[in-house]
């Protein structure tokens, strides 16, 4: 696990909010090496990139692909 920034979290949710409205509950929230925040709800995986806040879905599952939710 790697550290975030708190005061980015705000921004982060807000971001996978405006592209997935109906997306209200999480089970993790966490860090990767590069500061990204990844972000599951129980069955998806997404991951909000901390330079731009662009979302990403992990599509396939582990062994799948990152795919730009637009």
């Amino acid at each position: 696990m790697y550290s975030v920034w708190f005061c980015d979290l705000k921004k982060a949710l807000e971001a996978l909010e405006k592209v997935r409205p109906h997306f209200k509950t999480f089970t993790v929230i966490r860090g990767n090496v590069y500061g990204d925040f990844i972000i599951e709800d129980g069955i998806n995986t997404y991951i909000v990139k901390h330079n731009d806040f662009s979302v990403w879905y992990l599509e396939g599952g582990w062994h799948g692909k990152w795919v730009e939710v637009s």
